[in-house]
């Protein structure tokens, strides 16, 4: 998805961690677009909600500007992988995601 990864590392809650797989600056829509693996071995799947907080405080953005667009999550193995969007303006946000994803973050269209 782009550049290898940035070696950023977070902590979701006690026991997940975050990790970034690769982070791409898309120039002509303005947004960073990030892959992430989140280890949460015997726990739930983080929710979208505690993704945005993590990745909203990584990259020193607000959370608004944060679009968790995908989680995977491996049956079994305690494993997701997470693609997200991180924009630079809220209007850039709201012309580019669909508005599912909108509806999804409550992001008013």
């Amino acid at each position: 998805m782009g550049s290898p990864s940035s070696g950023k590392v977070a902590v979701v809650k006690e026991g997940a961690e975050l990790r970034v797989v690769s982070e791409r600056f898309n120039k002509l829509i303005e947004r960073l677009e990030v892959e992430a693996v989140v280890a949460h071995q015997g726990m739930s799947t983080p929710s979208r909600r505690e993704l945005i907080e993590v990745l909203s405080k990584l990259y020193s953005k607000s959370p608004e500007l944060v679009i968790v667009r995908k989680i995977e999550s491996e049956y079994g193995v305690g494993v997701s992988r997470v693609y997200a969007h991180i924009y630079e303006d809220p209007d850039r946000l709201k012309s580019f995601e669909p508005k599912h994803i909108l509806k999804r973050h409550g992001v008013g269209v």
